[in-house]
């Protein structure tokens, strides 16, 4: 039976005479396929094709190597191109583009690459966009390299059984998982993804368990006056700290540094000792602390005004207004005086930076004022926002007024977790529905910028306060 003709004149024979004899970069042509060589290159053979795209430049397309691609496979591959008319670089060059943008495309479809990309740049233009991206962060991180269309049901409901393992309270579980769901909806609109996948995926209802009832009453405990002898302790610590600070200066400056700033002749020789004060009397959560500025807290008049962070995504916010008791304004009276009177910027900005620091800053020297005035380890510094909302509750501030000082916009978290510090529970359960006209706490009219008739600050609330400013007019 006859072989089957070639349709190039380039035998696999003459290819290998061509190739053991040509110099690099030399070139055999075939007579039947136009466009059709093969080319001598320093690993040995590589068939191309050439041909003019549509704009008249002439161009060369790799078609393979040789002997890997036989001579007739080759001449049918360049046949077809030509037949077909194609521009074959151009193709390629389509190709490789496309493909670029699918994995470009892809990275975006992770949760790692739309969160750090896409939806950081989305948050950046909103006001509590930092807050959202830390949320992701710290309860989706193990969610980073997945595709964002393949997040299921059973996938939220694995995440929420471990977030309550670990006692995340099912109000920061459902803000959480709020949060996720919005980047999702963001994710759509971008078109990053083509549909919500958890779309109609809701949370479970909190499961009961020992272990859950054991976190409530811990956190229910927290959230009480402090003790007098912790009030006590609480000031000698600020004290105790603004002391060695001072002596570790004096030091520092008598012994090779004496250009440092000398705290003898300061208020406060650390920021943390106003915004103790300033949460203890204000009630303010640390991330609020951390964000407040001047142009919310008036030191000339004493009046607070600020929208907590926690809500300023919200299309109505809580927003906390208050005059500042006597104690709180000598503090922030002093602070601004250090700070040289500023008009705007943050109240507490970063000392290196200054810029707004980390909401766990605090942390450092909470703890060196905890061990300074004997209070116990495991007091968080929230606890000052616990006694501050205490204190109104147990003095008979109307619950809905508590919530309005405290950042909330109704009374039934207060209610919920400090109400049984109310001295007459039906008489607060009435004031939060309305049952009871304003002004029947000891002639107190319920407004939110005014403090109970008992005195400007309950006694529960005072703490002896010595700035150094105090200190020199003694």
């Amino acid at each position: 039976m006859a072989a089957k003709a070639l349709d190039t004149s380039i035998t696999d024979a003459a290819a290998r005479r061509f190739l053991d004899s040509a110099s690099n970069r030399a070139t055999l042509w075939c007579d039947r396929v136009t466009g059709l060589h093969l080319i001598r290159t320093t690993k040995g053979g590589s068939w191309r094709y050439r041909y003019t795209d549509p704009t008249g430049k002439r161009r060369t397309a790799t078609i393979g190597r040789y002997p890997a691609l036989k001579p007739q496979q080759a001449a049918e591959k360049a046949l077809a191109w030509r037949t077909e008319g194609a521009d074959v670089l151009a193709d390629k060059e389509q190709r490789k583009r496309q493909a670029l943008e699918e994995k470009a495309s892809a990275s975006t479809r992770t949760l790692r690459g739309y969160l750090e990309g896409p939806y950081a740049r989305y948050q950046a233009r909103r006001t509590a966009g930092d807050e959202t991206l830390a949320i992701l962060r710290t309860n989706f991180a193990h969610w980073y390299d997945r595709d964002l269309a393949t997040l299921s049901r059973n996938d939220v409901l694995t995440w929420q059984s471990w977030r309550e393992e670990i006692g995340r309270a099912p109000a920061t579980i459902k803000r959480a998982y709020g949060a996720l769901r919005t980047l999702l909806r963001q994710a759509v609109r971008d078109g990053s993804i083509e549909d919500d996948p958890l779309r109609d995926v809701a949370l479970d209802k909190h499961a009961e368990t020992e272990r859950t009832e054991e976190l409530r009453e811990r956190r229910a405990a927290t959230r009480r006056l402090l003790t007098d002898d912790e009030i006590r302790r609480l000031h000698a610590g600020l004290e105790s700290f603004a002391a060695e600070l001072r002596q570790q200066r004096r030091n520092s400056r008598a012994h090779g540094k004496p250009d440092l700033p000398d705290l003898d002749v300061l208020a406060y020789p650390h920021w943390f000792i106003p915004l103790a004060y300033l949460s203890l009397y204000s009630g303010l959560r640390p991330g609020d602390l951390y964000s407040l500025t001047w142009l919310e807290l008036n030191p000339s008049f004493g009046r607070l005004v600020k929208v907590p962070q926690k809500t300023r995504h919200h299309p109505e916010p809580a927003r906390v207004e208050m005059d500042l008791p006597p104690e709180a304004m000598t503090v922030v009276r002093a602070w601004w005086d250090q700070q040289g009177k500023p008009t705007d910027g943050l109240v507490f900005p970063s000392p290196v930076t200054g810029r707004r620091m980390d909401k766990k800053a605090h942390g450092k020297p909470w703890r060196r004022v905890k061990r300074l005035g004997g209070l116990p380890d495991n007091l968080t510094f929230y606890a000052l926002r616990h006694h501050f909302i205490s204190t109104l509750v147990a003095a008979g501030v109307p619950l809905l007024t508590v919530a309005k000082l405290a950042g909330h916009k109704s009374a039934a978290m207060i209610e919920n977790h400090y109400g049984h510090l109310c001295p007459d529970t039906s008489y607060c359960r009435k004031w939060c529905t309305g049952g009871i006209e304003e002004g029947g706490v000891s002639g107190w009219n319920g407004s939110a910028t005014n403090q109970p008739a008992r005195g400007d600050t309950p006694p529960w609330l005072t703490i002896r306060q010595t700035s150094r400013t105090d200190q020199r007019t003694r």
